[in-house]
């Protein structure tokens, strides 16, 4: 397990895809530069694109050029897809530096932190990132409960709870999210299955997908590596199933949000 600041890391779902993709768009480098400390998203030296925000989250794209380094920022307790291998350096207001590497779709939580970044690789690194406005206190990560026997495997039929769909894992928790690990091989379907939480969903995996909702007809989409997407579920719970059509793994992280986080 590797750490950046406060925060835990470790190696690391699918909504109605469809509804919910955002383009992703580009922001001028520098456009935000500041020489004072200054918002997470706004931090220059590297590009940040936000995605979606609502009154719990801001769900950021940030891009970093070879070697680029950004100015002195503050994030609110976030949690980080890397979407590239990532080799970096953060520095703190006090000047104290720790160097950091990770390989592509790993996944871990920070605390509330203030620092600069610099990629020290010769290649560009891009990370999805999710701010949890509220979080006021450091996280504690709960252990995933062991998973039960699949559903589906018995005498229990669909729709079923997405924790219950066997293609959903539960891999990492703490008062503020859960995250589901989704990995569904070509030519494979889920059962129906319920989202209860909203959720941002970030893709790993450059395939095509089949979304059926219940009592209506299939929709194909393609999908694409690093896309990311917003689906309201906590007010509004929906149901859906998956078929991977593509020729290879559909990969998805489903971070779901924790009511009152």
């Amino acid at each position: 397990m590797k750490s950046e600041g406060n925060g835990l890391s470790r190696c690391g779902s699918m909504s109605a895809l469809w509804a919910w993709i955002l383009v992703v768009g580009l922001v001028m480098p520098g456009a935000a530069m500041m020489a004072q400390t200054q918002d997470g998203a706004a931090a220059s030296g590297g590009v940040a694109k936000v995605e979606f925000e609502n009154e719990q989250i801001r769900v950021v794209r940030m891009s970093y050029a070879p070697r680029q380094k950004s100015a002195m920022h503050s994030h609110a307790g976030r949690f980080v897809v890397t979407l590239t291998k990532n080799h970096t350096r953060s520095v703190a207001p006090d000047g104290t530096a720790k160097t950091s590497e990770r390989a592509a779709h790993e996944y871990y939580w920070g605390d509330a932190v203030t620092h600069q970044i610099e990629n020290l690789s010769d290649e560009s690194m891009e990370n999805i990132e999710i701010e949890f406005k509220l979080s006021k206190a450091a996280a504690v990560e709960v252990k995933p409960p062991g998973r039960a026997e699949p559903a589906g495997s018995g005498t229990e039929k669909d729709p079923v709870p997405v924790e219950r769909e066997p293609h959903h894992h539960v891999v990492f928790e703490n008062q503020y999210l859960r995250l589901l690990d989704v990995v569904v091989p070509p030519g494979e379907m889920t059962l129906f299955h319920t989202h209860s939480l909203d959720n941002v969903a970030v893709l790993l995996a450059d395939t095509t997908l089949k979304n059926q909702n219940p009592g209506e007809n299939w929709t194909e989409r393609p999908i694409t590596h690093g896309s990311v997407g917003f689906r309201a579920g906590t007010k509004a719970p929906y149901t859906h199933r998956i078929m991977n059509t593509g020729a290879v793994v559909f990969h998805v992280m489903d971070v779901e949000i924790l009511p009152g986080s």
